[in-house]
């Protein structure tokens, strides 16, 4: 059997593609309307309304490398998004939770 090796130039080349980039950024943009669903049935309006998709490329500055890798994520804007997703002194168990995680999942 034929034994491919493929090395870490190749893959770090491959992580910067225009291709890599954009099936990040479709990846998030698929997310968020399902966290904005999430939240607006959880009755949290004001996390879903401040949900957004940020995306980029990182500086490189903690790679060993210098690797400048793009990325795409979800961000909850509001206030009390860490209350929201984690649970908090305000919203006690009645937090809905989890809303980025079970949106990444469904």
């Amino acid at each position: 059997m034929t034994r491919i090796v493929i090395g870490r130039e190749t893959l770090d080349e491959a992580a910067r593609s225009p291709e890599v980039a954009a099936a990040l950024l479709a990846a998030a943009q698929r997310i968020l309307p399902r966290a904005q669903r999430l939240a607006y049935a959880a009755g949290e309006k004001r996390f879903a309304d401040a949900l957004r998709v940020e995306s980029g490329v990182r500086p490189g500055t903690k790679s060993p490398t210098g690797v400048k890798r793009p990325f795409a994520r979800v961000i909850a804007g509001s206030e009390d998004a860490e209350e929201v997703e984690f649970g908090g002194s305000t919203k006690g168990n009645n937090a809905p939770g989890a809303i980025l995680r079970r949106a990444m999942n469904a």
